[in-house]
């Protein structure tokens, strides 16, 4: 969040022509979302992280192992 707020203030005199500071901000701002809403749905989704206290043990995504 704190991205896109700096990136306001940089795009906020020329909206229209942005910097390329303001377009890097931006990308970064979209690439930290994108990753953090995947690890987020790895969570829920894969490893079936809830509201419940259970105990998590199953392996990464990207080690291609089967849970168990």
């Amino acid at each position: 969040m704190l991205l896109f707020v700096v990136n306001w203030f940089v795009r906020h005199d020329r909206p229209a022509r942005p910097v390329a500071m303001a377009l890097v901000l931006s990308f970064m701002g979209a690439g930290l979302a994108l990753l953090t809403g995947w690890l987020g749905g790895e969570l829920v989704d894969r490893l079936g992280v809830g509201v419940d206290d259970g105990h998590l043990n199953a392996p990464s995504s990207l080690s291609r192992r089967p849970i168990r």
